[in-house]
Formats: structure tokens, sequence, C-alpha cells
């Protein structure tokens, strides 16, 4: 007699496969790179006329950089209300106003990210391939292909927002924008004199230069946001009082108001007040790199030894400048601008690490009054 089979534990195939969160978020950067490639398809039948070059006024380049740029920033500007928010509450919760403009300065950051990336990536081409030229066709699938590319990655790294993010791609924006004044100076020789040089005068140079430092500044706006979530994490987690947040705020709001003061009040509009700004600019970091880490000396992860190093290459870049002559004033500026900025990434990391696992405020406050009602009850 043959015993009786038992009925496999296996579930029976609906044909169907379960929706998850993950795979919705996915199939939505799917549909809006599908909308930047149709987008892009359109640009180029329209912008294109009969055989291009790749790069140069006219170019396939030149129009797929354009459609680039409108193509990312619509996408982040669609991903940021949709999906950002969402995985951010206490984004969300904000006032509308200041969600607005940090939408609007990041749809423009990635936006002008894609158009100077892109531009140089058909530069580069058209020097690799010296006299190629497509027809309108082959240009159009390339400006549609650019521009769905473009609106996919835009509405991925938008829906990935986080502080370390946003710092990092602030750090190339900022090099690509700079790159791309300097590359289009007037005067190839504006390097012998001051940085600030490249926002002097009324042409492309000045003006993506002034553009270039007034949407980083509004970012670090948003970046010091992140940084001050993460941050009271932490502070909550390890007992710190609140107003050391709120000076860590404050400092970092002044540096961002004042990197876009400096790009308003270029050396055209007025000479006095640029260098107060930008001297005021100066001390307030200053200040936060001797501050912080007083306030702070309780975070892991070594803020001590990275601000220690930054003040090292910083004394050493004033010796160098001052004291010896070795460096010009544009050698000094561009080297002590990228000390401040890296211990600034540096720091926006270390605190990020720090809050990793930590509770959320608004949650530990409520886990506590819970326990209070039971321990009343009981």
């Amino acid at each position: 007699m043959e015993p009786a089979r038992t009925a496999s534990p296996r579930r029976a195939w609906t044909g169907t496969a379960r929706s998850t969160p993950a795979t919705r978020t996915e199939s939505l950067h799917l549909l809006i790179g599908a909308g930047g490639a149709a987008i892009g398809l359109l640009v180029g039948l329209l912008a294109l006329r009969g055989t291009a070059p790749l790069a140069g006024t006219g170019s396939i380049g030149q129009v797929t950089a354009l459609s680039v740029a409108g193509c990312a920033a619509a996408a982040t500007a669609l991903t940021i209300p949709l999906l950002t928010a969402r995985a951010l509450p206490w984004f969300q919760e904000r006032r509308w106003w200041r969600r607005a403009v940090d939408v609007i300065a990041l749809s423009l950051i990635i936006g002008l990210l894609g158009l100077l990336l892109t531009g140089a990536v058909f530069t580069v081409i058209q020097q690799a391939f010296l006299g190629v030229a497509f027809d309108r066709m082959t240009g159009t699938f390339w400006v549609a292909a650019a521009s769905g590319a473009a609106a996919f990655a835009a509405s991925a790294a938008a829906a990935a927002l986080n502080g370390r993010v946003l710092a990092t791609l602030l750090a190339l924006f900022l090099t690509a924008g700079v790159l791309t004044s300097a590359m289009n100076a007037p005067d190839p020789y504006w390097w012998e004199r001051y940085f600030s040089e490249l926002g002097e005068g009324d042409g492309i140079a000045s003006y993506t230069f002034n553009v270039t430092l007034l949407l980083t500044g509004i970012a670090l706006l948003t970046v010091t946001e992140f940084l001050a979530h993460d941050l009271q994490r932490w502070a909550s987690a390890a007992r710190e009082p609140r107003w050391k947040v709120t000076v860590v705020r404050w400092m970092l709001s002044a540096v961002g108001l004042l990197v876009s003061g400096v790009a308003l009040v270029s050396r055209t509009v007025s000479v006095f007040w640029h260098d107060v700004l930008a001297q005021s600019l100066v001390v307030v970091f200053g200040l936060a790199l001797l501050v912080f880490p007083l306030l702070l000396r309780r975070l892991p992860g070594g803020l001590l030894a990275v601000t220690g190093g930054a003040f090292a290459l910083l004394v050493t870049l004033i010796v160098l400048y001052t004291g010896v002559g070795y460096l010009n004033m544009t050698a000094f500026e561009i080297g002590a601008a990228v000390v401040v900025y890296v211990w600034l990434l540096l720091f926006i990391r270390l605190v990020a690490a720090a809050a990793e696992g930590a509770v959320e405020p608004d949650a530990e406050a409520a886990r506590d009054a819970k326990s209070q009602t039971e321990s009343v009850q009981e």
C-alpha cells in the first residue's frame, strides 16, 4: 500500500508577480526616461536641419545639451515631490516656499550640470573624430538617446537624494561651472590676477561663473537642512543639547547666503561690497572650522583630525602666498576653496555616518510617551 502523498508547500504560479515599492519606483524612473527620449526626439526633429557637426554653433551637441538640460531639470522637479518627499517626511513638513526654492534650485543645478557635461562630451568626441558630421536622422537619434538617459539618471539621483549625494553633486556642478567659465573667459590670462575676474563683465564666462556660485549658495541651504536633520538625530541619541544643532545650521546657512551674495554682487556691480561679502565668507567659514569641533567634540569619526588637517593646509597656503610668494592670488583662492569644500564634504559624511541607526527625534518622543502611558496604566 503506497503512503499518502502530502501536498507540496510551494505556491501555485498565478501568472503575475507582486508589485513592490521598489519596482514601482524603478518603473517610474523608466517612464520618466521614456518621456525624456520622446521630448528629445521631438526637439531633434524640430531643431536639426540637414547634416551637422557634433560640436559648435548649431551642432548636434548643442541641441543635445539643451535638450538634456531641459529633460534633466524637468525629471528632477517631477521626482522630488513624488518620491523624495515621500521617503523623507521631514523634508515635506517644511514650509511650502522653502520646498519650492529647493526644488527649483536642485532642478536647475542638475539640468545645468547635464548641459555642461553633455557639451563637454560632444566637444571631446568631435576632437577625436575631426570632420565627422551626421545627418538629421542620426543626429535626432543621439538627441533622443541622451535626453532619455539624462531624464532617467536625474530621476534616479533625485529619488536617492541625501546630504552626502547632494554635497558630491554640488562639487561636480561647481567644478564644471568654473571650468566652463574659465574656458570661455575673454582674457586667457585671467588667472594671473584673481579668481573673481571670471565673474566680471557681461559675457558668457561671467554669466556662467555667477550663476554657478548663485545656485551653489542656494543649494548649500538645502545641504544645511539635510545636515541639520542628521545632526539632530545624532544629538538626540547622544543627549546633546539642541542649541548646538541650531548654531551649526545658522553658520552654514550664512555661508550659503554669502556665496549667493558674492555671485549677485560681482566686482562689476560693486568692488567694495563684493569684497565685503567675500571677506565675510572667509570669516564665517574660519569660525566654523574653530567652533564645530568644539561644539561636536563627542561626534565620532575623527572630526578634530579632519579639521586639524584642513587648518594645516590653509596655513600652508597662506605661507606660500604671503610669506614666500610662491602662489599668486588665483592659486591661493582656488586652493583655499578646495580645502574648505573638501572639509565641508567630509563633515557632512561624518555627521551622516554618526546619524545612521539613530532614532528620529519625533519617533523617539512618541516611543517615550507611549512607555510613560503604559507605565501609568500598570
